[in-house]
């Protein structure tokens, strides 16, 4: 294989389709973020790529706190209008959470970006994840998990 055809394959393999990248956008939320198909997804996220699995944790530790911070913000701008001390420039506290939310949403899309670089594809229908380790496919199902505990 020539040199340039060398390159244009590792390039090819640094893109990643935007398709791969996100979910579904029905599934896109803002504070909360999607619940794992099954057991098998996240394990199988898990033992693909730990850094991605840490990232998917954090943006759901940061999404949920983004919505405990917004309903405190909305209670203490709601203390602060009924006592009569409320300013409209009280307002940019309502950033904080949402800022918290959107940092949350964009790790959780990292997460499924480092993921996908990995080769991490989970099939709904057999409920089996698969991904790349050292060049050859690997695959995990929860079901054989429960067959080799009840063997033991």
């Amino acid at each position: 294989m020539s040199r340039s055809a060398q390159c244009r394959l590792r390039r090819q393999r640094r893109l990643i389709p935007v398709a791969h990248l996100v979910r579904p956008l029905d599934h896109a939320v803002l504070f909360i973020n999607p619940m794992w198909d099954n057991e098998a997804e996240r394990i199988g996220k898990q033992r693909c790529t730990r850094l991605g699995y840490a990232l998917h944790t954090v943006s759901d530790l940061m999404g949920f706190f983004a919505l405990l911070i917004l309903l405190g913000t909305g209670a203490y701008l709601g203390y602060r209008g009924i006592v009569g001390t409320f300013r409209a420039s009280l307002f940019w506290l309502l950033s904080i959470p949402f800022g918290l939310a959107i940092v949350g949403s964009i790790l959780y899309r990292l997460s499924w970006v480092v993921a996908h670089r990995r080769g991490f594809h989970y099939d709904y229908d057999s409920r089996e994840a698969s991904w790349l380790e050292d060049g050859q496919r690997r695959t995990y199902r929860y079901s054989d998990a429960l067959t080799r505990r009840s063997t033991e």
